[in-house]
């Protein structure tokens, strides 16, 4: 069960957020959500405010072996600027880190040089803005260390997929027939 950051930011896809997050918490991971400004509130990207646990310049993320990115338009535009998010993926990339994406937010990792020689998925035609990488048309691509889907539709698929990653096929299924979910 690993430890879980979770980034938002006003503009983040709150479907993708919100999901991600409590499929996580109900397979008992310790989650947090860390907001990518001064302010713990974000206002997603349609009118959902979102609080976080806690601003993304207060927290030491070392301990974490997984960083989350919502996609959105706003919140994808956030962390592909956002020097201080910027710098945050490079270092879990460089210490080989998992690094989870959905929708657009892969233009973020592209922005960070994450993408180069590596398979991933986006929102349908988010990848002609991404420079790097091999992109597939698939509701959730897995390249080692690297976890990418395609959007609202897709994030339980991505979260599932996240519990698969770190614990096993097996308690993936148990949580999907525990939330109902064919």
């Amino acid at each position: 069960m690993p430890k879980t950051l979770v980034l938002i930011a006003d503009g983040s896809e709150e479907m993708e957020a919100v999901i991600t997050i409590d499929v996580l918490r109900r397979a008992g991971w310790p989650v947090t959500v860390a907001a990518a400004k001064e302010q713990p509130t974000i206002m997603a990207s349609r009118g959902v405010k979102i609080q976080a646990d806690i601003c993304l310049h207060e927290l030491d993320a070392s301990s974490y072996p997984l960083i989350v990115l919502p996609g959105g338009k706003g919140g994808t535009e956030v962390f592909s600027t956002n020097v201080a998010v910027q710098t945050l993926l490079q270092q879990f990339h460089a210490t080989g880190k998992t690094i989870a994406a959905i929708c657009a937010a892969p233009l973020a990792l592209d922005a960070a040089g994450i993408l180069e020689g590596r398979q991933y998925t986006c929102y349908p035609g988010v990848n002609a803005d991404i420079s790097a990488g091999h992109y597939h048309n698939s509701r959730v691509v897995e390249d080692g260390n690297l976890i990418t889907s395609q959007g609202p539709g897709t994030t339980f698929a991505f979260a599932l997929a996240l519990v698969a990653h770190f614990e096993t096929k097996k308690a993936a299924d148990e949580l999907r027939r525990q939330m109902v979910l064919t």
